[in-house]
């Protein structure tokens, strides 16, 4: 779900939580439309080479910011870019 997320509104998922709060009506009517599939907390990063996007990652297990340094370590280790938001 962060994966998916961050690859569908093209942006990491901490800058989807960002702005589910500040914009809560918002987040919740895209997760309606994406049918749950959207969970936006951090832990969900893009993958780049250069400006282009590949996909995205998403890691669950611990907390949301240990998933997200996890899922940069893991972008980072293959030698691309990770944009966590």
């Amino acid at each position: 779900g962060k994966a998916w997320g961050a690859l569908a509104m093209g942006m990491g998922s901490r800058a989807l939580f960002q702005r589910a709060q500040e914009q809560a009506y918002f987040v919740d009517a895209v997760n309606t439309l994406a049918q749950g599939r959207l969970v936006p907390v951090p832990g969900g990063v893009l993958i780049q080479d250069g400006t282009k996007l590949l996909g995205a990652v998403g890691v669950s297990g611990d907390t949301s910011d240990n998933d997200e340094i996890c899922a940069v370590a893991g972008i980072e280790a293959a030698g691309l870019k990770a944009n966590a938001g």
